[in-house]
């Protein structure tokens, strides 16, 4: 059994959804503010196959140490070695329930923006589990509180989410090589057509930047000037 489940008292455990906070300091700064950096809470962040797990977690506890008080705290960063959409997501329910069996007594909190987690939520409250999902974003609302309109685009700020990222590497891998966009504006079309729903148009730029650096870094692809030649 994972060693961090058999923590002694307890009483909270807190799955960061590192898609959505990948910034340490940022991520901090939320558990602090939510009174969560406490000897009896234990934390997990799970972190993407692109993050560095050792400088996520220096950066984190440094952070931590840097602030104005004494605090105590369990924090435990797992990286997710599968590249994918979901590949996250899945790992990280799957230690919800570990964790559960270990200690069912104990209050639950996933931390995402992500609302996929409403099944979990929804599922183990019914059971009568303490469980529940926190936003970690500027609304920072909770899976129990009545969320605000807002545009559809989930990115609507200049936040990037490296979910959304992966979608669309992943998307463009797995089509035909020849169909694949030539020029940096045709790419910039592309995610604006099949991701409007989730992008800002006025996003979008940073997420075509964002992408062609993970398809350079795997060697996927060289660019010339404008031109995107695919490997």
């Amino acid at each position: 059994m994972i060693d961090f489940f058999q923590t002694l008292n307890v009483k909270r455990f807190v799955f960061a959804d590192g898609d959505n906070v990948n910034n340490p300091k940022v991520f901090i700064d939320f558990l602090n503010e939510k009174k969560l950096l406490e000897l009896d809470t234990q934390i997990i962040c799970f972190i993407g196959a692109n993050t560095n797990q050792n400088t996520w977690y220096n950066t984190a506890v440094k952070y931590i140490q840097s602030l104005n008080q004494k605090t105590s705290f369990n924090l435990t960063p797992i990286r997710i070695l599968t590249e994918g959409s979901n590949a996250l997501d899945m790992v990280l329910s799957s230690y919800v329930g570990l964790a559960m069996g270990q200690n069912s007594r104990a209050e639950f909190i996933i931390v995402s923006n992500d609302k996929g987690y409403a099944s979990v939520v929804e599922h183990f409250g019914s059971l009568g589990v303490k469980i529940n999902r926190l936003s970690i974003n500027n609304t920072k609302q909770s899976e129990k509180t009545t969320p605000a309109k807002t545009n559809k685009a989930e990115n609507k700020s200049t936040t990037l989410s490296q979910k959304i990222v992966n979608e669309i590497v992943d998307s463009l891998l797995k089509s035909d090589k020849k169909k694949r966009p030539k020029k940096k504006t045709t790419l910039k079309n592309v995610i604006q057509n099949n991701f409007r729903k989730k992008i800002a148009k006025e996003n979008c730029q940073v997420y075509v930047d964002a992408v062609l650096n993970i398809l350079k870094e795997r060697n996927k692809l060289s660019l010339d000037n404008q031109s995107l030649n695919w490997k």
